[in-house]
């Protein structure tokens, strides 16, 4: 989240460069403090279960009774996927996980640096 919220405010700040004449930076800024958090919130979410995923799948199997072992149920997840593929075993229902837990990221993220920036103005 920190990693892409500052490669995004570095990215912002260098366009600030070149804004035109006459143009409302207020605006812009309000925006800038709604998409980077909500941006880096997502880019989280999307990385943290691009690597989890798999490992939760597993969990899951195994919690559900329909698996005994870490190593057998990997096996299984394989063997039931198209071809013998171990990424699409591994990672079905992925993108049905992605469009839960980025909007919930994004406005996790939002939240805590809004209310953040309230209790720090309070001083």
């Amino acid at each position: 989240y920190e990693f892409a919220k500052v490669e995004l405010t570095k990215m912002r700040n260098g366009s600030n460069n070149n804004v035109m004449e006459g143009g409302d930076d207020s605006t812009t800024t309000t925006q800038d403090e709604i998409a980077i958090p909500m941006l880096s919130g997502a880019f989280a979410a999307t990385t943290a279960w691009g690597v989890g995923y798999p490992f939760d799948l597993i969990k899951t199997r195994i919690q559900a009774g329909k698996s005994v072992g870490i190593v057998s149920t990997a096996r299984d997840i394989v063997k039931e996927s198209k071809d013998g593929r171990a990424c699409y075993g591994l990672y079905r229902g992925f993108g049905l996980k992605l469009l839960r837990s980025i909007p919930a990221s994004a406005i996790g993220f939002l939240t805590y640096e809004t209310a953040a920036k309230a209790l720090s103005s309070r001083g």
